[in-house]
């Protein structure tokens, strides 16, 4: 409590208080407490910038390493599969392959026996395409499951932001009218 203040508040008690005096406390407390919410708000108004600001930076921030874990657990798992992706792929190469050097092998020596062995590679080849695609089926089904939970973590982030927000106007709001009451209840005392 400044000294100004201390001041009008001993005189009200001895019964010295005038209403100039009473008026010149409502107004200064008026004043500060514009002056408090004003600078609250830019200075809640300069947070909610700060923030967005970092939420670009990270939207941008595509190959810089960061510390958001959601982030993390994104790359982990699109590079878990790439490998799961290349591997597979791989096998396919491999397999087509094998196939086509049977066809080469079988189309030198044609004979019934080899026309089976091609048949059953193309089974084979089926099967390994169908395994890819499965494979396809669930690296796309991650990649959704993780986008999912970006966009959770920044819904969770802009709730908390805004819920502080609120708390902080209704607060200062709460408080101006308290200080209100205390002067209207001076003059009552004061001013019969």
């Amino acid at each position: 409590m400044d000294l100004e203040t201390k001041e009008y508040l001993e005189r009200i008690l001895l019964g010295l208080t005038t209403k100039e005096d009473l008026e010149k406390l409502r107004q200064e407390t008026k004043s500060n407490f514009r002056q408090l919410k004003e600078e609250n708000k830019n200075q809640i108004l300069d947070w909610k910038q700060e923030v967005k600001a970092d939420l670009e930076q990270l939207r941008k921030e595509g190959t810089g390493e960061t510390t958001d874990p959601i982030r993390k657990e994104f790359r982990d798992g699109i590079q878990e599969l790439k490998v799961e992706t290349q591997s597979a792929l791989d096998q396919s190469i491999q397999k087509l392959e094998t196939l086509l050097q049977d066809i080469k092998e079988e189309r030198e020596t044609p004979s019934s026996d080899a026309r089976e062995g091609v048949s059953i590679d193309v089974s084979g080849l089926k099967g390994g395409i169908e395994s890819l695609r499965e494979g396809i089926k669930e690296v796309t089904e991650e990649i959704l499951y993780i986008k999912e939970k970006m966009k959770d973590g920044f819904v969770e982030v802009q709730t908390e932001l805004g819920s502080m927000i609120r708390f902080s106007y209704a607060d200062l709001e709460r408080k101006f009218n308290a200080l209100e009451a205390r002067i209207k209840a001076l003059e009552k005392m004061v001013f019969p």
